[in-house]
């Protein structure tokens, strides 16, 4: 099985043969280090209601919109378990 992560700056995706919540890598596209959101994640973003996003939403990376979600109990995630 191959799972697909997403860069939190530019948006590559990157496979890898094995499931985790994120991984951190240097970006061969951006250059830029960062926490690659397995693409489930960044899928969960879009639940986050539009009016409870802050104004710089959609300039934040990808896994400071998760840490907002879920630091505002806007998302929930389980930490045990499957993603």
């Amino acid at each position: 099985m191959i799972d697909s992560y997403i860069c939190p700056h530019c948006g590559r995706v990157e496979d890898r043969p094995y499931r985790v919540r994120l991984i951190i890598l240097t970006c061969p596209d951006c250059g830029r280090n960062g926490r690659f959101l397995h693409e489930s994640l960044v899928d969960r973003l879009d639940e986050v209601p539009e009016g409870e996003r802050p104004e710089d939403w959609t300039e934040m990376p990808l896994d400071e919109r998760l840490q907002y979600a879920v630091r505002n109990g806007l998302l929930q995630i389980s930490f045990s378990g499957p993603l």
